[in-house]
């Protein structure tokens, strides 16, 4: 294979995009918040050491679920804040 195994150690530069790709389910909320996408994307089309096209496409594939789940808990705030913001200036029945 091409590719160097500290790459995608748990604690390498792409190992939470590695986790990403193959156990989505294990990668927390701060672990996804973490990842800066663009260094990743960067570190994944032009590698310091070749990669194989599979380990770069299952890594490109991690980079989108991270990005994927980015957009999902944003728009998870922006309902709440949106939610929020209704309430606080409903306007409130009052008695005549």
């Amino acid at each position: 294979m091409f590719f160097a195994s500290s790459l995608l150690t748990k604690k390498g530069p792409l190992g939470k995009v590695w986790l990403a790709a193959h156990w989505d389910k294990k990668l927390t909320k701060m672990q996804v918040f973490q990842t800066d996408i663009t260094k990743s994307v960067d570190s994944i089309v032009h590698p310091t050491v070749p990669l194989a096209l599979r380990v770069s496409g299952h890594l490109l594939l991690g980079v989108v679920r991270i990005y994927s789940r980015k957009v999902k808990y944003l728009m998870e705030d922006c309902s709440q804040a949106l939610t929020k913001i209704k309430m606080a200036f409903r306007p409130e029945l009052r008695p005549v």
